[in-house]
């Protein structure tokens, strides 16, 4: 413990969503596709709400979000995501011919050399379904 924080670890939380995002994305096709109603969607050239301020949307999108937790370990909220979603792999190669698709997960760190790692049986789920892996990785410890 170094100045009030620990060193090494898991991660101290995970966001995980399913994305899908493209030129001609409609929202509610995705949605009768997938049977889920997603955490955010938007038509490209559709004015929404971002926070404070109002934007253009530059491309169709649609998501599928789990609740933030500091409970999930990465590969479990993987997991749990992709189950709430047909498995139909059909299904997921016809959305990655034609759209960009993704399991997107922020990484929340709040000391330095945290880490974790995605069983092989994730990994497949994720390969089975084409869908890439994004990371975004946020570092809140010391400088």
């Amino acid at each position: 413990m170094e100045d009030g924080f620990v060193v090494g670890g898991e991660l101290d939380r995970v966001e995980v969503s399913v994305r899908i995002a493209g030129e001609t994305l409609e929202p509610d096709r995705i949605t009768r596709m997938l049977g889920v109603r997603p955490t955010f969607a938007a038509r490209k050239g559709e004015i929404i709400q971002r926070g404070t301020r109002t934007v253009t949307q530059r491309i169709g999108i649609w998501s599928y979000a789990l609740p933030a937790s500091r409970e999930w370990v990465l590969g479990d909220a993987i997991r749990t995501l992709l189950e709430q979603l047909p498995a139909d792999p059909a299904l997921w190669e016809a959305l990655a011919s034609e759209f960009a698709t993704d399991v997107f997960c922020g990484l929340f760190l709040s000391s330095m050399n945290r880490g974790t790692e995605l069983p092989v049986e994730t990994l497949a789920l994720l390969a089975e379904r084409q869908l890439k892996l994004g990371l975004d990785i946020y570092a809140h410890g010391p400088e």
